[in-house]
């Protein structure tokens, strides 16, 4: 079908209309299986009923295109009532709308991805609003799907024409607007209108960085996802670890298993293109003010040319998907801190000035830097609290990846130079800088550790490390070049939105990945400003940590799910869109499949 428009209203001309030759064939079709159906479930052969009830459902996409074309056809004559084909003003009701309103209700009942009806539900359910009442049986419809706490049009004798071309969306607002387009703030936004349908076009994505996945451009040249992509998709339930969206794939996008920073953005930029998400870049977010059942969001703009700008948009809820790595841990870790550099801020390790280096932390991030560095032929000292080359756990979150392990057993082998120096467990107190020249790291050693090693793991003792001494003792290193900070990062909540969550504490008895996270409910809304949600790597629940990608996209449903029904949006709908996202292991509201081994080295 076609879509044409003409001075009176709109007309449809078909290209190509199979639909009537094919009615009867399909009619035949679903009538033999649901037979079949029927006598496979009286044979109590359940399975078999089951799997011929599902080919009979086949026929719903093709059933949802007819029930749009059948919404459209009833529609375009009522829009020239409204309009007036010779300019004269005709008032119409919503009760006159009803049909076709429920022709594309169904549609998208039968195929929640159909966009087309998604399109002509979220414009009709508009036009609605600033229509007479009339008889109304369908008014409590439109207002439900689309339940934005915005003052509607008292003027029953209201039309089209008297609502100026931008006025509606400046009255209305938008949807959701999503702060951060790294992999959370991009993942939700397709969930969001993908999955659960919403108009991309009110669905406001802001990024204060120059570009989609700034975050992820300003890692340091050798870094790489320690999770690896691998394009299963088709063989098996799962999907690639690093995708947010499912139906794509890192791996296959850039034919990368292990990515740097840059290439993922560039995956994240053609998926934000592919949906035809709405991202606004080079817009910082300043305040969230709650206000009349929606939020003012303000926001500096600004462009490469120009001086930066003071906008406020308006938009029922929030999303918070700001992340973590652009707000480093580099003020409270120990005492001189102000002399160090934060592992963050290294562009490359083979181009950082100086070949001898101090790490502290001895997590992920230190133990890749300890790599990079050896790699790039120079010398170093990592200092951590915990031997973490020696940790085993259930949970992935809480041990070095088998990734990183793998490069630090090829970096500390026999025969390899220069190796890094690994001690642990130790306690850095304060950096000192030394009048001679360069800096004294002093540290204390902690507790010998006592490792639990599994026997059907590869213990990797073998990495071994500096001898521990007595407990309590201290030691000095040395280092002519400003100790790196490895020490993780305070995140965007912390350090952007404490007025917009309530973080855990003493109080809440909180240990291990809970201590300073958001609190959040079971749909991931703040407690302290409904309306807002949590999404992404800060995400925690009891003693677990989303954050891994893979972990954490399957809250992006949940989220979807409560918002939109805070909308209104049609349950049936939200219904198939949950049930969806399930089969993509995309919604996880059940916990009891996940482990957790919160502790220090989170």
């Amino acid at each position: 079908l076609a879509r044409c428009r003409t001075k009176g209203g709109r007309i449809w001309k078909a290209r190509s209309s199979p639909m009537a030759s094919l009615q009867p064939t399909l009619a035949e079709g679903v009538e033999a299986h649901a037979c079949r159906a029927k006598a496979l479930l009286e044979g109590e052969d359940y399975e078999g009923a089951a799997r011929e009830g599902s080919r009979a459902l086949d026929i719903l996409p093709d059933l949802a295109v007819v029930s749009v074309v059948r919404g459209q056809a009833l529609l375009s004559p009522l829009l020239d009532r409204v309009m007036g084909a010779d300019g004269d003003r005709l008032t119409v009701c919503r009760e006159d709308f009803k049909a076709a309103y429920e022709a594309f209700r169904l549609a998208r009942v039968m195929d929640p991805n159909n966009a087309e009806a998604a399109m002509e539900l979220e414009r009709l359910s508009e036009l609605l609003k600033r229509l007479p009442d009339g008889a109304n049986p369908s008014a409590e419809e439109a207002d439900h799907a689309h339940a934005h706490d915005h003052d509607h049009a008292q003027d029953n004798g209201i039309t089209l024409e008297e609502v100026p071309a931008g006025d509606e969306d400046e009255a209305t607002g938008l949807d959701v607007i999503v702060i951060g387009a790294g992999a959370a703030g991009i993942g939700c936004a397709c969930t969001l209108t993908m999955a659960f349908g919403l108009d991309a076009s009110r669905v406001l994505v802001l990024e204060r960085g120059e570009s989609i996945g700034t975050s992820f451009r300003t890692w340091p040249e050798e870094m790489r996802f320690i999770s690896p992509s691998f394009n299963q998709q088709g063989w098996t339930k799962s999907f690639d670890l690093n995708s947010v969206a499912y139906g794509t794939s890192p791996a296959y996008t850039l034919h990368a298993q292990h990515p740097s920073g840059k290439q993922y953005a560039s995956y994240l930029a053609e998926l934000a293109e592919a949906a035809k998400l709405n991202v606004q870049t080079r817009a910082e977010v300043t305040r969230v003010v709650p206000v009349e059942g929606a939020f003012d969001v303000h926001v500096r703009a600004g462009g490469a040319e120009g001086e930066p700008r003071e906008d406020t948009l308006r938009a029922r809820f929030v999303v918070w998907a700001a992340g973590e790595f652009q707000y480093p841990r580099e003020s409270c870790c120990v005492a001189g801190a102000e002399l160090c550099m934060h592992n963050s801020r290294v562009r490359s390790w083979a181009s950082l000035p100086g070949d001898d280096f101090v790490l502290i932390g001895g997590y992920e991030s230190g133990v890749d830097a300890a790599v990079n560095l050896a790699k790039a032929g120079k010398q170093s000292t990592l200092l951590s609290s915990s031997a973490t080359w020696n940790v085993q756990t259930a949970d992935p979150s809480t041990e070095l990846s088998p990734y990183t392990a793998e490069r630090l057993r090829d970096v500390t082998a026999a025969g390899f130079s220069p190796r890094p120096r690994l001690l642990a467990p130790l306690r850095v107190v304060r950096v000192e800088r030394v009048e001679g020249g360069g800096f004294h790291v002093v540290a204390t050693w902690k507790a010998a550790e006592d490792f639990q090693v599994s026997q059907h793991r590869k213990t990797l003792a073998e990495i071994g490390g500096a001898t521990a001494g007595a407990e309590g003792s201290e030691v000095v290193v040395h280092t002519p070049q400003p100790p790196v900070l490895c020490t993780g990062f305070e995140g965007s909540v912390a350090a952007a939105a404490r007025d917009l969550f309530d973080v855990a504490d003493a109080s809440d008895q909180a240990k291990g990945c809970l201590a300073g996270a958001p609190l959040l409910t079971a749909e991931d809304e703040s407690t302290k400003v409904p309306g807002v949600f949590l999404v992404g790597s800060l995400v925690r629940h009891g003693e677990l940590s989303f954050c891994f990608i893979y972990k954490f996209r399957q809250r992006f449903g949940i989220v979807a799910n409560a918002i939109c029904r805070a909308l209104g949006r049609d349950i049936s709908a939200r219904a198939l869109a949950v049930e969806n996202c399930r089969k993509m292991n995309m919604y996880m509201d059940d916990f009891s499949c996940c482990e957790g081994a919160c502790g220090e080295a989170c």
